[in-house]
Protein backbone atom coordinates (compact mmCIF):
# COMPACT_ATOMS: atom_id res chain seq x y z
CA UNK A 1 0.00 0.00 0.00
CA UNK A 2 1.27 3.16 -1.20
CA UNK A 3 2.24 5.63 1.72
CA UNK A 4 -0.15 9.65 1.34
CA UNK A 5 2.05 12.16 1.71
CA UNK A 6 -0.57 13.63 4.10
CA UNK A 7 -1.39 11.62 7.12
CA UNK A 8 -3.87 12.58 9.61
CA UNK A 9 -3.53 10.99 13.17
CA UNK A 10 -6.10 10.76 16.13
CA UNK A 11 -6.99 9.03 19.45
CA UNK A 12 -9.60 8.00 20.61
CA UNK A 13 -10.74 6.32 24.04
CA UNK A 14 -14.09 4.88 24.68
CA UNK A 15 -15.53 8.09 26.26
CA UNK A 16 -14.84 10.19 23.22
CA UNK A 17 -16.78 8.28 20.40
CA UNK A 18 -19.08 10.76 20.35
CA UNK A 19 -16.72 13.09 19.51
CA UNK A 20 -14.93 11.04 16.78
CA UNK A 21 -18.55 10.72 15.12
CA UNK A 22 -18.56 14.70 14.93
CA UNK A 23 -15.11 15.17 14.50
CA UNK A 24 -15.30 12.63 11.29
CA UNK A 25 -18.52 14.26 10.33
CA UNK A 26 -16.78 17.49 9.85
CA UNK A 27 -13.78 15.88 7.89
CA UNK A 28 -16.21 13.79 5.74
CA UNK A 29 -17.66 17.18 4.05
CA UNK A 30 -13.88 18.07 3.16
CA UNK A 31 -12.07 16.56 0.09
CA UNK A 32 -9.52 14.12 1.62
CA UNK A 33 -9.05 11.69 -1.08
CA UNK A 34 -5.44 11.92 -1.09
CA UNK A 35 -5.09 11.79 3.05
CA UNK A 36 -4.59 9.06 5.10
CA UNK A 37 -5.97 8.41 8.31
CA UNK A 38 -4.17 6.82 11.75
CA UNK A 39 -6.92 6.15 14.52
CA UNK A 40 -5.41 5.35 17.86
CA UNK A 41 -7.26 3.16 19.96
CA UNK A 42 -6.50 4.12 23.48
CA UNK A 43 -8.35 1.39 25.20
CA UNK A 44 -10.23 -2.23 23.87
CA UNK A 45 -13.78 -0.60 23.74
CA UNK A 46 -12.35 2.32 21.67
CA UNK A 47 -10.51 -0.60 19.31
CA UNK A 48 -13.39 -2.44 18.68
CA UNK A 49 -15.64 0.72 17.86
CA UNK A 50 -12.90 2.02 16.13
CA UNK A 51 -12.00 -1.20 13.52
CA UNK A 52 -15.98 -1.51 12.85
CA UNK A 53 -16.90 2.19 12.47
CA UNK A 54 -13.94 3.42 10.72
CA UNK A 55 -10.98 1.49 9.50
CA UNK A 56 -11.44 0.61 5.33
CA UNK A 57 -9.96 -2.82 4.15
CA UNK A 58 -7.02 -2.00 1.25
CA UNK A 59 -7.74 1.73 2.53
CA UNK A 60 -5.31 3.87 4.03
CA UNK A 61 -7.81 4.67 7.22
CA UNK A 62 -5.77 2.03 9.93
CA UNK A 63 -6.87 1.88 13.16
CA UNK A 64 -3.61 0.54 15.94
CA UNK A 65 -3.85 0.42 19.46
CA UNK A 66 -1.88 2.72 21.55
CA UNK A 67 1.18 1.28 23.15
CA UNK A 68 0.11 2.12 26.71
CA UNK A 69 -3.16 1.05 27.45
CA UNK A 70 -4.69 0.00 24.05
CA UNK A 71 -4.90 -3.36 24.92
CA UNK A 72 -6.78 -2.67 29.00
CA UNK A 73 -10.19 -1.97 29.73
CA UNK A 74 -11.19 1.98 28.99
CA UNK A 75 -9.63 4.24 32.11
CA UNK A 76 -12.24 4.77 35.30
CA UNK A 77 -14.39 8.02 35.83
CA UNK A 78 -15.79 11.00 34.26
CA UNK A 79 -12.34 12.03 32.53
CA UNK A 80 -13.19 15.89 32.85
CA UNK A 81 -10.59 18.50 31.94
CA UNK A 82 -8.81 18.38 35.42
CA UNK A 83 -9.56 14.62 36.04
CA UNK A 84 -6.45 12.35 36.88
CA UNK A 85 -7.99 10.37 33.94
CA UNK A 86 -7.78 12.85 31.71
CA UNK A 87 -4.02 13.80 32.00
CA UNK A 88 -3.23 9.91 31.77
CA UNK A 89 -4.31 9.90 28.23
CA UNK A 90 -2.69 13.72 27.92
CA UNK A 91 0.69 11.88 28.93
CA UNK A 92 0.28 9.48 26.16
CA UNK A 93 -0.07 12.03 23.71
CA UNK A 94 3.83 12.83 22.55
CA UNK A 95 4.69 8.59 22.50
CA UNK A 96 1.59 8.05 19.92
CA UNK A 97 2.92 10.74 17.75
CA UNK A 98 6.72 9.73 17.72
CA UNK A 99 5.59 6.04 17.07
CA UNK A 100 3.77 7.40 13.98
CA UNK A 101 6.37 10.22 12.96
CA UNK A 102 8.97 7.50 12.75
CA UNK A 103 7.09 4.65 10.75
CA UNK A 104 5.95 7.10 8.76
CA UNK A 105 9.41 8.89 7.81
CA UNK A 106 10.51 5.69 6.66
CA UNK A 107 7.80 5.40 4.23
CA UNK A 108 8.01 8.75 3.04
CA UNK A 109 12.26 9.24 2.71
CA UNK A 110 12.76 12.43 2.10
CA UNK A 111 9.70 14.23 1.27
CA UNK A 112 9.93 17.67 1.63
CA UNK A 113 6.28 17.65 1.61
CA UNK A 114 5.11 14.80 3.73
CA UNK A 115 2.95 15.82 6.61
CA UNK A 116 1.70 14.30 9.45
CA UNK A 117 -1.28 16.34 11.00
CA UNK A 118 -2.53 15.48 14.82
CA UNK A 119 -6.32 16.72 15.79
CA UNK A 120 -7.84 16.59 18.95
CA UNK A 121 -11.28 15.17 18.28
CA UNK A 122 -12.99 18.78 19.40
CA UNK A 123 -10.89 20.31 16.79
CA UNK A 124 -14.01 20.88 13.75
CA UNK A 125 -12.63 21.08 10.21
CA UNK A 126 -14.16 23.75 8.12
CA UNK A 127 -11.30 23.80 5.29
CA UNK A 128 -8.56 22.00 4.47
CA UNK A 129 -5.37 22.67 6.04
CA UNK A 130 -2.86 21.48 3.85
CA UNK A 131 -2.25 24.87 1.97
CA UNK A 132 -1.09 26.49 5.23
CA UNK A 133 1.23 23.46 6.18
CA UNK A 134 3.73 24.32 3.19
CA UNK A 135 7.65 23.78 5.05
CA UNK A 136 9.06 26.64 2.42
CA UNK A 137 7.34 29.16 4.21
CA UNK A 138 10.25 30.69 6.35
CA UNK A 139 8.40 33.26 8.56
CA UNK A 140 10.29 36.26 10.46
CA UNK A 141 13.27 33.10 11.32
CA UNK A 142 14.30 32.21 8.20
CA UNK A 143 14.36 28.56 8.48
CA UNK A 144 11.68 26.35 7.31
CA UNK A 145 9.21 24.75 9.82
CA UNK A 146 9.72 21.35 11.59
CA UNK A 147 6.33 21.90 13.31
CA UNK A 148 2.83 23.68 12.84
CA UNK A 149 0.75 24.58 15.95
CA UNK A 150 -2.43 26.21 16.70
CA UNK A 151 -1.87 29.15 19.35
CA UNK A 152 -3.48 29.39 22.49
CA UNK A 153 -5.68 32.06 22.96
CA UNK A 154 -5.60 32.56 26.53
CA UNK A 155 -2.71 31.46 27.94
CA UNK A 156 -0.60 34.20 25.42
CA UNK A 157 2.76 33.06 24.33
CA UNK A 158 1.85 29.24 24.25
CA UNK A 159 1.25 26.83 21.36
CA UNK A 160 -1.59 24.49 21.49
CA UNK A 161 -0.77 20.94 20.28
CA UNK A 162 -4.46 19.68 19.96
CA UNK A 163 -3.92 20.66 16.58
CA UNK A 164 -0.46 20.16 14.98
CA UNK A 165 1.30 19.09 12.00
CA UNK A 166 4.92 18.23 11.81
CA UNK A 167 7.30 17.37 8.59
CA UNK A 168 9.56 14.12 8.62
CA UNK A 169 12.73 16.40 10.10
CA UNK A 170 15.24 15.43 12.61
CA UNK A 171 13.71 18.69 14.26
CA UNK A 172 10.14 17.21 14.27
CA UNK A 173 11.34 13.96 15.83
CA UNK A 174 13.69 15.59 18.40
CA UNK A 175 10.53 17.95 19.79
CA UNK A 176 8.54 14.58 19.94
CA UNK A 177 11.22 12.53 21.99
CA UNK A 178 11.85 15.94 24.52
CA UNK A 179 7.76 16.30 24.90
CA UNK A 180 7.39 12.65 25.46
CA UNK A 181 10.34 12.91 28.41
CA UNK A 182 8.91 15.40 30.05
CA UNK A 183 5.56 13.88 29.80
CA UNK A 184 7.15 11.00 31.40
CA UNK A 185 7.47 12.35 34.66
CA UNK A 186 3.91 12.10 35.75
CA UNK A 187 0.56 12.23 34.45
CA UNK A 188 -0.38 15.71 33.71
CA UNK A 189 -1.93 18.37 31.01
CA UNK A 190 0.24 18.14 27.94
CA UNK A 191 0.01 21.79 26.44
CA UNK A 192 2.54 23.44 29.10
CA UNK A 193 5.25 20.65 28.78
CA UNK A 194 5.03 20.64 24.90
CA UNK A 195 5.82 24.74 25.26
CA UNK A 196 8.94 23.59 27.66
CA UNK A 197 10.01 21.08 25.11
CA UNK A 198 9.98 23.93 22.52
CA UNK A 199 11.95 26.38 24.39
CA UNK A 200 14.62 23.53 25.49
CA UNK A 201 15.24 22.80 21.91
CA UNK A 202 15.56 26.75 20.74
CA UNK A 203 18.05 26.62 17.70
CA UNK A 204 17.28 22.90 17.32
CA UNK A 205 13.64 23.06 16.21
CA UNK A 206 11.72 25.26 14.47
CA UNK A 207 7.80 25.02 15.35
CA UNK A 208 6.09 27.82 13.77
CA UNK A 209 2.55 29.16 15.45
CA UNK A 210 -0.44 28.57 13.16
CA UNK A 211 -2.67 32.05 12.13
CA UNK A 212 -5.26 32.45 15.19
CA UNK A 213 -7.36 33.84 13.06
CA UNK A 214 -7.39 31.35 10.92
CA UNK A 215 -6.87 28.49 13.34
CA UNK A 216 -9.56 29.37 16.01
CA UNK A 217 -9.30 28.58 19.70
CA UNK A 218 -13.29 28.58 21.33
CA UNK A 219 -12.84 32.25 22.44
CA UNK A 220 -12.64 33.25 19.06
CA UNK A 221 -14.93 30.64 17.21
CA UNK A 222 -18.19 30.35 19.74
CA UNK A 223 -20.41 32.41 21.84
CA UNK A 224 -20.21 31.60 25.62
CA UNK A 225 -23.97 32.39 25.09
CA UNK A 226 -24.27 28.83 23.98
CA UNK A 227 -22.50 27.77 26.87
CA UNK A 228 -25.79 27.25 29.25
CA UNK A 229 -27.37 25.17 31.73
CA UNK A 230 -27.50 20.84 31.04
CA UNK A 231 -31.60 21.36 29.80
CA UNK A 232 -31.06 23.77 26.94
CA UNK A 233 -27.60 22.35 25.79
CA UNK A 234 -29.20 20.25 23.26
CA UNK A 235 -30.78 22.44 21.12
CA UNK A 236 -28.36 25.38 21.44
CA UNK A 237 -25.63 22.71 20.18
CA UNK A 238 -27.64 22.14 17.25
CA UNK A 239 -28.53 25.53 16.93
CA UNK A 240 -24.80 26.39 17.01
CA UNK A 241 -23.93 23.73 14.53
CA UNK A 242 -26.67 24.93 12.53
CA UNK A 243 -25.54 28.15 12.17
CA UNK A 244 -21.49 26.53 11.48
CA UNK A 245 -23.08 24.79 8.80
CA UNK A 246 -24.57 27.85 7.07
CA UNK A 247 -21.68 29.88 7.36
CA UNK A 248 -18.96 26.83 6.25
CA UNK A 249 -19.30 28.07 2.78
CA UNK A 250 -18.17 31.35 2.92
CA UNK A 251 -15.88 31.18 5.88
CA UNK A 252 -11.82 31.47 5.85
CA UNK A 253 -11.31 30.01 8.87
CA UNK A 254 -9.94 26.80 8.52
CA UNK A 255 -10.37 24.39 11.95
CA UNK A 256 -12.26 25.74 14.97
CA UNK A 257 -10.75 24.12 18.55
CA UNK A 258 -13.41 23.93 21.22
CA UNK A 259 -11.12 23.80 23.99
CA UNK A 260 -12.39 26.13 26.27
CA UNK A 261 -15.78 25.07 26.42
CA UNK A 262 -16.40 23.26 29.39
CA UNK A 263 -18.70 20.01 29.73
CA UNK A 264 -18.59 17.04 27.66
CA UNK A 265 -22.14 17.29 26.35
CA UNK A 266 -22.19 21.12 25.38
CA UNK A 267 -19.26 20.65 23.97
Amino acid sequence: MITPSVVVVVACSAHYTDFFENWLAWVSRLDTDEMGFVAIAEDVEAYGYLRRRFEVPGGYRRVVRAAAGGAAPPLKGALGFESAGFATLMSRRAAHLAAQLAQLAEAWESSQDARLIFSDLDVLWIRDPRPWLERRTTYSSGRPCDAWAQTQHRERGLLNPGFLALAPTPGAAALLREWERRLRERPQRNLPVFNEAIRALKGTVHVCALAPDLFLSAKRSFRRANWMPLADRRAARMRMLASAVGNHARSTQVVAHANWIDGHDVR
